[in-house]
């Protein structure tokens, strides 16, 4: 089932390990509340500093993506609002997976194999040593580990394993016509170019570029020599040749002018950075659609249809999890649009004062209970 959640593309990085962590979970009575306690889901308890972990966690993805400055801060702000939630799913998915009795050693053991032959290291004992000293404990790498994997299993078997395994023929051979591109060898062209800059004048290197698209036309010149003789760049000395680029790789600009251009075509001028480009389709192979029938082609249909579908059911479940469970949010950390539906309990604050009058009050209530078993007492005499 696997096939469906991949877990480990996440987790090379082994110093990152820490900073990836979730929930803390309380055990057999034996967490220490060294922390402020944000959120109680069941029998566990997600602590504050997990929750900044998992924000810092956010930002770190963003960053690299490559978003800076205002655009990051923009992003980060749109999605903080879910970290808490996504940490109280990950729990709930978590309490699931123990509840089916879901045993993920076996993966998290060979993980950490990885990781340990990743960074040339012979055994787990000197992979433990590695992560102790950039800070790193490796029972809290297991620990995340198997969060991870718990968590996926149980989607992969309560939701998305259930939609693939459910696919009709029909469905799979519908979806497969109506994308057929994305089952097919994408085209690719052969192509030339010849770059002229756009210097201080870009209307007068426009002029020359238009000039030398007539002549590649009029074949009055080959290609590769006017290359050779106007390309502004080291390509032009080689006639210009690119070689063979795949159709999807090419920017929109280059991919409108040449996607269906037949061999031998010269295009108009594109403006590139720093000046103009001519293109030459020296040659080209089409796309290949790979048949329905091939058995790999079936499978990458009924995972795109899984997961197309499978967003919505594992909303769904998310939502029953929670329904089910009892969850309670710290009001300083609750939203008012948020998915989780906070349990209200009322709190008391703990004082001298409200101990005393607690004491107080069981006091007059003994004294009353005493009064009343005396009546009885005399009501029921011998």
């Amino acid at each position: 089932m696997n096939r469906f959640i991949n877990t480990t593309r996440w987790l090379a990085p082994v110093v990152l390990a820490l900073a990836l962590a979730s929930t803390a979970r309380a055990q057999d009575g034996d967490v220490k509340l060294v922390d402020e306690v944000v959120a109680r889901v069941n029998g566990a308890i997600i602590l504050r500093s997990a929750y900044m972990r998992a924000q810092e966690e956010l930002l770190e993805s963003l960053k690299q993506q490559g978003l800076k400055d205002a655009e990051l801060e923009k992003k980060f702000n749109e999605f903080k609002p879910i970290v808490l939630e996504q940490l109280i799913d990950t729990e709930l998915l978590v309490q699931r997976a123990k509840e089916l009795s879901v045993d993920v050693k076996p993966q998290v053991n060979q993980q950490l194999l990885r990781i340990m032959k990743e960074n040339n290291l012979s055994s787990l004992e000197e992979l433990e040593q590695k992560m102790r000293e950039v800070g790193v404990d490796i029972n809290e790498v297991r620990r995340l580990l198997e969060t991870r994997f718990l968590s996926d299993a149980v989607r992969n078997r309560e939701v998305f394993g259930r939609i693939y395994y459910n696919l009709t023929e029909k469905e799979k051979r519908d979806y497969y016509d109506k994308h057929v591109e994305m089952f097919s060898t994408p085209g690719e062209v052969t192509l030339s170019r010849i770059f002229i800059a756009s210097g201080r004048d870009s209307a007068a290197a426009l002029e020359r570029a238009k000039q030398v698209v007539v002549q590649a036309r009029s074949g009055a010149a080959d290609f590769a020599a006017l290359a050779r003789r106007h390309s502004e760049e080291e390509l032009g000395k080689s006639g210009g040749v690119i070689g063979a680029l795949q159709i999807p790789d090419l920017s929109n600009e280059v991919r409108t002018a040449v996607g269906s251009a037949p061999e031998g075509s010269v295009t108009d001028p594109i403006e590139v950075e720093g000046g103009f480009a001519i293109f030459r389709v020296d040659a080209r192979k089409e796309p290949v659609a790979q048949p329905f029938d091939d058995k790999d082609v079936q499978d990458q249909v009924g995972q795109r249809l899984t997961y197309e579908r499978g967003e919505a059911e594992m909303d769904k479940f998310l939502e029953k999890l929670r329904n089910d469970a009892f969850i309670e949010v710290d009001p300083r950390y609750q939203l008012a649009d948020s998915k989780i539906k906070s349990n209200q309990i009322k709190r008391i604050p703990y004082s001298e004062e409200t101990r005393k009058d607690r004491k107080k009050k069981e006091k007059k209530n003994d004294g009353k209970d005493a009064e009343k078993t005396e009546k009885t007492t005399a009501t029921v005499k011998p």
